[in-house]
């Protein structure tokens, strides 16, 4: 009977050592869940503070697409202007040069 009761204990105290090793184990299982936590709200943070500066990026790219366009119109509007400007100066030495050819066949005439 002491022999039984022997194994019993012995069952008992490896039950009790396998229990402790659970929860041992249990412990460390938590631990680590709570380091994933905080490594999660971490990449969060990361994530958040990527999103933020996405953001501020795509705003300034926004304002430089808005000054991109208004220095462009300006610059079509500006050469526009200089086309008009050469295309008058071209017609106003066309007018001269047909008067310098007037006046020299006028010349030519009276050496004539």
């Amino acid at each position: 009977m002491e022999e039984v009761l022997s194994q019993i204990l012995s069952r008992l105290d490896s039950m009790d050592e396998g229990q402790k090793q659970i929860m041992r184990d249990l412990v460390e299982v938590k631990q680590e869940q709570a380091e994933m936590r905080q490594e999660q709200g971490t990449m969060r943070e990361g994530l958040n503070s990527v999103k933020q500066n996405l953001t501020i990026v795509m705003n300034e790219q926004t304002e430089m697409r808005k000054e991109v366009a208004f220095y462009y119109g300006s610059l079509m509007k500006k050469l526009d202007e200089t086309r008009m400007e050469l295309s008058s100066e071209i017609k106003h030495v066309s007018t001269i040069q047909k008067q310098h050819q007037n006046v020299l066949g006028i010349i030519n005439d009276n050496q004539n």
